[in-house]
């Protein structure tokens, strides 16, 4: 208790605002005293506080405090270390079953003609060092090759979020559109890495996959004919890390070399893994 100063009733609030410390309390009615003083011209001692403005001026004082209390609480929070997601291989594998299933719209099936690209690529997303030793380096992108309707765009599509670096799925037909529509600035801006909000794996960039490489065509733009595609990943071989970029194609090594030269193909192989179906493979969409 303060000798010579009135407590505060006992008021309830619906926000459970915390006590007041005596010393609390003392500094909000000498602040009050000196506030007053300063526009009246006179002494703190002169000044008297009516009980009423007592009583408001602690609940005031105890609002505050339980909103300095949230606020406390909030950037010890947001100051606290990122928990960063990692999964196994066999935790990435469920996560692409499940995300696969939803896509589809029914249980994603795993046979003799996807099950090892289905199982590698879960060692590549997860960030296993098991990875390399099944012919996968981590640092370089994924050159997923097979036949019509084999699936690679799915599979794409459901490992697209990832521990080892999450990217966006961009059809390689419709880069062509934007280009000749919107000219070189849409092969400036995905010749370069894109900034995220720092997401659940603790990235702050995101990579890309061409999905469909091949469909694309020489296309003319004010008389200048470029392929836009080409120029593209042969700008991301010089400016962006090689596992941030990833292609899907119905092209064979052979074919990618007649379509974009050889100076791109041999670009593929520092770029690429690469992972084919087989050429059993069925077509899933029949």
């Amino acid at each position: 208790m303060i000798p010579g100063v009135l407590q505060p009733k006992d008021t309830t609030s619906r926000y459970e605002l915390p006590e007041l410390t005596q010393e609390e309390i003392r500094a909000v009615i000498s602040a009050e005293k000196q506030r007053r003083a300063f526009l009246l011209r006179a002494s703190p001692e002169q000044i008297t506080i009516t009980k009423e403005t007592f009583d408001r001026l602690v609940i005031k004082a105890r609002e505050n405090k339980y909103t300095q209390s949230l606020e406390n609480a909030y950037w010890e929070k947001v100051d606290q270390p990122r928990e960063i997601i990692r999964y196994t291989p066999e935790k990435m594998k469920q996560v692409f079953l499940d995300r696969a299933s939803r896509m589809i719209g029914r249980p994603y099936v795993i046979d003799d003609h996807n099950r090892e690209i289905i199982d590698k690529l879960s060692l590549y997303f997860s960030g296993s060092p098991e990875a390399e030793k099944h012919g996968l380096s981590l640092k370089k992108g994924l050159l997923l090759m097979g036949d019509r309707g084999t699936g690679k765009t799915v599979i794409m599509k459901a490992f697209a979020s990832n521990p080892q670096q999450s990217y966006r799925l961009s059809s390689v037909r419709f880069i062509t559109y934007d280009f000749v529509e919107s000219g070189f600035r849409v092969i400036k801006s995905f010749s370069v890495p894109e900034s995220i909000a720092i997401n659940v794996y603790g990235q702050s960039l995101t990579g890309y996959c061409f999905d469909d490489l091949g469909t694309d065509e020489e296309r003319r733009r004010f008389g200048d004919k470029v392929n836009a595609m080409g120029e593209i990943l042969l700008n991301r071989y010089d400016s962006v890390p090689h596992h941030m970029t990833h292609i899907t194609t119905n092209l064979n090594p052979n074919a990618i070399e007649q379509f974009y030269g050889s100076r791109l193909r041999s670009r593929f192989r520092e770029m690429f893994n690469q992972v084919a179906f087989d050429t059993t493979a069925p077509d899933r969409r029949k």
